[in-house]
């Protein structure tokens, strides 16, 4: 890590509901203190057996770097940042689920409340952080699911299987349909409606806005009191697409409260096929099956002759 590298704060997104951030310069005192004993003088309320279960979340950084080693010793101007709440100081964990492993490519069915990839408050709990650990560092995510969705990924075990697959993602020639139970019963076909980053959230873009192009495909499989098991077939792959998509269409999510869907215990959406061209030339194609969580956040039976493809 350069002296420059770690004089200079990282670029993180403002932190969420309930959690607390601090930043501070070391100073001549601190000089040569472990990082551990300096978060606890620099940070107001914050003891070294906090500051260590922070480290080892991850959610520290030493200028624009993580650091995860509570004996660093830090240096006069170095720039600290840590961000942490008080329910989550015990990372959660999660198991890794394999549907496919060889020496280039891994598929995974990521459960629900997993984060696909580490944020401010830490990445122990990550995807990304458990397959690093199982497969080492060069093991890349092609792409990504919400947090509070589940379903199939695709990871890179090496450089050239990362840019072999890189344009199939890039270029959405990777064939990927999803399952979600929605509060309504949305208009099947295309949705085309154009999308807009709006700070955390997305939303649809208005009457004469330059919104991000967005194509889903909806097709209703069944009915039940109002509302539907629905599949989405995904042409572009925008952050929230179908769950913005689906709102839009009257049917929000649910468990997507975040979009004006029901509240539950999680979000029923489900990544339930993927198919993709192996670096190898190889046609490959996976589909699962979504989790019993799936069917008892929205009160539903698994039906017995779902097509997942």
């Amino acid at each position: 890590m350069s002296r420059s590298t770690r004089g200079r704060a990282p670029r993180l997104k403002p932190p969420g509901a309930g959690a607390q951030r601090a930043s501070f310069v070391v100073s001549a005192e601190l000089a040569g203190t472990r990082l551990d004993k300096a978060l606890a003088a620099g940070v107001d309320g914050m003891s070294r057996a906090t500051a260590r279960k922070v480290i080892g979340m991850g959610a520290v950084y030493l200028g624009t770097q993580r650091c995860r080693v509570a004996s660093k010793p830090v240096e006069v101007g170095d720039a600290l940042t840590v961000t942490w709440h008080p329910d989550v100081l015990t990372p959660q964990r999660f198991e890794l689920k394999v549907v496919h492993e060889d020496a280039r490519v891994v598929v995974v069915d990521k459960p629900a409340h997993q984060l696909s990839y580490g944020s401010e408050l830490g990445d122990v709990g990550s995807l990304s952080y458990a397959l690093s650990r199982r497969y080492g560092a060069e093991a890349t995510l092609m792409h990504r699911l919400d947090k509070p969705a589940s379903g199939l990924l695709v990871v890179a075990r090496d450089a050239g299987a990362t840019a072999a697959l890189t344009p199939q993602v890039r270029e959405h020639r990777m064939s990927r349909s999803y399952l979600a139970i929605a509060a309504g019963v949305p208009t099947p076909g295309w949705c085309e409606t154009p999308l807009v980053k709006d700070g955390r959230k997305v939303r649809p873009a208005g009457p004469g806005e330059d919104g991000m192009p967005a194509r889903s495909h909806v097709e209703i499989l069944r009915e039940d009191g109002g509302a539907s098991l629905v599949r989405v077939t995904l042409e572009t792959g925008r952050t929230h697409q179908i769950r913005v998509h689906m709102m839009s269409l009257g049917a929000p999510l649910v468990g997507d409260r975040m979009y004006g869907g029901p509240s539950a215990s999680r979000v029923c959406l489900h990544a339930a096929h993927l198919g993709f061209t192996h670096p190898d030339g190889r046609a490959l194609s996976f589909d699962s099956a979504p989790h019993a969580d799936f069917w008892e956040a929205a009160g539903w039976r698994p039906p017995g002759d779902l097509d997942l493809a």
